[in-house]
């Protein structure tokens, strides 16, 4: 990197410089190596740190390092602005492969439906940790559900920005995960889901969502997945916003906070 970075500059100055790629960032050895050059003095050389997330990092085949995940991040950030990194983070190549994909030997293999729905979860946690991210287009091209469920979220989130969004959550489901994103219109946006093993068939488990001290005076319930969005009835109590009977699935609803 040393030495080719300045010929890179010297050739063409607008070029980015994006290390080192590492693949798949679940197993040590990736990681290992990953923070190998985290931890170096080239970390001011260059532009983007980028790695793969793959079909095995899921709460069904990598549980410990899928939950960790949001801490490993911190950590490589931490790392390497330790060292004098201030560029762009990617995580590329989401990849979660269905059984006639391009390449089966990546295993593990998904439904469509699961991936279609690991795909959906992968861009808004990236997108929550205000991370670039990368997709695997050649696995895509075999699913038109995969394609349009993509194709709808990245409509959605166009403009969209990691913000705070304070909420309580009252359910009986598990392990609900959620992030919170501003628009150019001044408008927010709020993920949530079941965020355990993915299923081809979840019937959703209800929930009682109040956002505190919220401006919004209506809301937009917003399922990608389906094609579907609805007005969502609200009571105002206290100052903060209360949605009722909210059924919350295994991949990604969006509540659209309108002002």
């Amino acid at each position: 990197m040393k030495r080719v970075v300045p010929v890179i500059r010297d050739e063409d100055p607008e070029a980015k410089i994006v290390v080192p790629a590492v693949n798949p960032l679940s197993e040590p050895g990736a990681r290992n190596y990953l923070f190998t050059i985290l931890s170096s003095d080239v970390m001011p050389l260059v532009d983007a740190i980028s790695w793969h997330i793959h079909s095995r990092e899921s709460p069904e085949y990598a549980p410990e390092f899928y939950y960790n995940y949001p801490a490993l991040v911190q950590e490589i950030r931490d790392v390497a602005s330790a060292n004098g990194f201030h560029g762009d983070y990617i995580a590329e190549e989401l990849n979660f492969r269905i059984p006639t994909d391009p390449s089966p030997y990546w295993i593990p293999t998904y439904s469509d439906t699961v991936s279609a729905k690991y795909y959906a979860r992968g861009i808004v946690i990236h997108l929550g940790m205000s991370l670039t991210t990368g997709l695997c287009l050649d696995s895509l091209t075999e699913s038109p559900l995969r394609v349009r469920v993509i194709h709808n979220l990245c409509t959605l989130m166009a403009g969209a920005k990691p913000s705070n969004v304070f909420m309580q959550i009252q359910s009986e489901a598990k392990n609900i995960r959620t992030y919170g994103f501003s628009l150019p219109d001044g408008s927010q946006l709020v993920a949530l889901w079941t965020d355990g093993v993915a299923n081809n068939d979840d019937p959703g488990v209800k929930a009682t969502v109040t956002v505190q001290n919220a401006t919004a005076q209506n809301v937009m319930g917003i399922d990608f997945f389906n094609d579907f969005e609805q007005p969502l009835n609200v009571n105002v109590e206290s100052g903060n916003l209360v949605i009722n009977d909210l059924l919350i699935k295994d991949y990604p609803i969006f509540l659209r906070l309108i002002p």
